[in-house]
């Protein structure tokens, strides 16, 4: 049953994906702000409406999105929609945005789906399974040490400024920040072009942000951890996210790290 799930999603995520392409290619959206200074395009909205319909036309279950979303019962099935993760990237004409989409149940992701359109990079998974680039298993290579940290700027956080320094150290190798969409860069851990990825969210995350993230790397063999090493909850998560790409990964990057965010 879940295989249904996940073939008609997919059909569901690619057209969603071809209408933001087109619209970017065509440099036809606008965009404004949002009360917390985040912006959204109209194609936010546009693609939301689009998934909400043919999820509601196709299953009897229930949908919520980042965009003016409806209220739902949290006891019951229900969709989860980010109609563009990275708005500041399909605005800017960077590659680094995405679409999320996870199926929860009684609390649990059941399947997950972040697509990148401008790069045609699909990410899925179901609970239970291997995770999946196109056709391709994920992890596409083993990352055994912090060699690749990606990270998400934050201007007035210390993560910036202990990074560069265990950087400087040559305690990390590379040291990138592709900005755009979370989900996307977590699932760059999946695929082995990142050892781990760190971010802090400030306020919490809702359904729709790392779900279905969260999902693909672990089903592919990582971690999604806080600073102690426990396990983020998916649906609902304030403060700092560690993505890793195995056990080793995580370990010894959360060995270096942690004490100098606690300073």
């Amino acid at each position: 049953m879940r295989n249904i799930y996940l073939i008609i999603a997919k059909q569901i995520v690619e057209e969603a994906g071809r209408i933001i392409k087109e619209a970017r290619e065509t440099n036809t959206f606008s965009f404004e702000f949002k009360e917390d200074d985040t912006p959204i395009s109209n194609i936010d909205q546009q693609v939301q409406d689009y998934m909400t319909k043919r999820l509601k036309d196709s299953f009897d279950i229930q949908v919520m999105g980042e965009e003016n979303c409806d209220a739902i019962d949290e006891s019951k099935p229900y969709w989860a929609i980010d109609p563009i993760d990275g708005t500041w990237a399909f605005i800017t004409h960077e590659n680094t945005s995405a679409i999320n989409l996870s199926l929860i149940d009684s609390g649990e992701v059941i399947l997950g789906i972040v697509y990148n359109p401008f790069t045609s990079e699909f990410f899925q998974t179901e609970k239970g399974a291997k995770s999946y680039i196109g056709m391709l298993t994920l992890p596409l290579r083993a990352n055994k040490t912090v060699a690749v940290v990606n990270f998400k700027p934050e201007r007035s956080h210390p993560i910036v400024r202990t990074l560069n320094q265990l950087f400087k150290e040559d305690r990390v190798k590379k040291l990138t920040s592709i900005g755009g969409s979370t989900t996307y860069s977590m699932c760059m851990v999946a695929k082995g072009a990142f050892s781990n990825y760190i971010a802090h969210f400030t306020h919490s995350a809702n359904a729709w942000d790392l779900s279905a993230a969260c999902l693909i790397i672990r089903n592919s063999g990582g971690f999604v951890t806080d600073l102690e090493g426990v396990d983020i909850d998916p649906i609902n998560h304030k403060g700092y996210i560690i993505a890793s790409a195995n056990a080793d990964a995580r370990d010894d990057f959360l060995a270096m790290i942690k004490p100098m965010l606690e300073q």
